[in-house]
């Protein structure tokens, strides 16, 4: 059986070997169907990097618990695999398996995932009001459109889609006079 001896440890937890590494590099491509029934796509979306490690070590329940102990906390840390250096990494999931052969070593998969931060601002707005309000919604501040209404409607057909009038197709519904044929009303 070989070893992989370039990573010798999960954040802070130190592992006598790895027995094998899983690594997984995705591009999410979107797809969105149009009317002839083919699709296009408008963008990708590069998937948190993700890895597997099959490792053991002699310290069976204290290897275990600190592992479980260092997901908890939730906190990144970097790793060194045989590949390449991940940063910003998470324990996503611990799998250990144990037998009567193997009880006093952990042979467990770890899978890790890359985790996005980020975060967030507020800017003052332009003319100095720093009292973080963004206006009403269709407003001269606003960052949202106003909500349809009858009222806001320029002509008749807006006013009914803008109050919840269903009508059906994008054209409005016209009768036939009284004296002549459906038919006919249509050829003309």
């Amino acid at each position: 059986m070989s070893v992989i001896a370039f990573s010798s440890a999960i954040g802070p937890v130190a592992i006598d070997c790895v027995l094998s590494e899983r690594h997984s590099s995705e591009l999410e491509i979107t797809e969105i169907p149009i009317e002839t029934g083919a699709k296009i796509t408008d963008h990708a979306i590069i998937v948190p990097k993700r890895i597997t490690l099959d490792v053991a070590d002699y310290g069976a329940a204290a290897t275990y618990a600190a592992l479980v102990a260092f997901q908890e906390s939730r906190v990144p840390f970097s790793i060194v695999t045989g590949l390449t250096i991940y940063n910003s990494m998470l324990i996503k999931r611990i799998d250990a398996d144990r037998d009567a052969g193997s009880s006093r070593i952990l042979r467990c998969r770890c899978d890790l995932q890359e985790v996005i931060i980020v975060s967030t601002s507020y800017a003052a707005s332009p003319d100095g009001d720093a009292t973080g309000q963004r206006g009403k919604a269709g407003g001269a501040k606003s960052t949202r459109a106003a909500p349809p209404s009858a009222e806001r409607s320029g002509d008749a057909v807006t006013g009914d889609r803008s109050t919840g009038t269903i009508q059906r197709g994008d054209a409005g519904v016209t009768t036939a006079p009284a004296d002549q044929s459906v038919l006919r009303s249509i050829f003309q």
